[in-house]
């Protein structure tokens, strides 16, 4: 029994973390642009004042084991392939 409760408290701690509604905002406004955004398109999008830039790395370090990965290249965010997965495209 105390086997299996170490093993149900492991995989709950594997769960993803659930995002604030500012954080889903700038999640949900990356993944929709149609190019790399910078943080102050970002801000002007947002329905609250929050600190993007810290919620962009916070962002960036939940997609950085996934599919897709949230990367920033000269100042502007946007979703793209993970590296490792880049040959199937």
């Amino acid at each position: 029994m105390k086997k299996i409760k170490k093993a149900l408290d492991n995989n709950i701690l594997k769960f993803p973390k659930k995002l604030n509604n500012g954080e889903r905002e700038v999640e949900a406004i990356v993944f929709a642009a149609l190019e790399p955004l910078d943080i102050d398109t970002i801000e002007s999008k947002i329905s609250k004042k929050i600190d993007v830039q810290k919620t962009l790395e916070k962002l960036q370090t939940e997609y950085s084991s996934r599919g897709i990965n949230l990367v920033c290249i000269s100042g502007r965010w946007s979703f793209r392939t993970s590296e490792t997965l880049s040959s199937l495209m």
